[in-house]
């Protein structure tokens, strides 16, 4: 007969634990394989720099996404205070660099697109 499972057990069973290794140059080169070939279902003979482009951003979201799943958490566990800020001083073109300086991908990601170019 199953136990009952408490909240805590519950909550644990969602991991991201198979999301690490983004940040290494091959992880990276898989991810975007993934998303060029899975998400957009393009290959390499047809894709366009805006599909190479929208496969680098799925790769980024992906390592965001784990952040913030483990930042939900940390405030599911702790229930900190919180506040909010709007700002509309938001500027939607230079976001995908922004956030790979932030989550310290930018050299990686560099890497990984040169090294996917040189193939094609």
């Amino acid at each position: 007969m199953a136990k009952q499972s408490t909240a805590s057990e519950r909550k644990k069973q969602i991991t991201i634990r198979g999301l690490g290794g983004l940040e290494s140059v091959s992880g990276l080169k898989l991810g975007f394989n993934r998303h060029l070939h899975f998400t957009l279902v393009k290959d390499r003979n047809v894709a366009t720099m805006r599909d190479y482009y929208l496969a680098l951003a799925h790769i980024v979201r992906d390592h965001l996404v784990g952040r913030w799943i483990r930042t939900q958490q940390y405030y599911y566990d702790k229930d900190p205070k919180r506040i909010y800020y709007l700002s509309l001083e938001f500027y939607i073109g230079r976001t995908l660099q922004n956030t790979m300086i932030n989550l310290g991908l930018e050299s990686s990601c560099d890497e990984a697109m040169y090294q996917v170019s040189e193939r094609s």
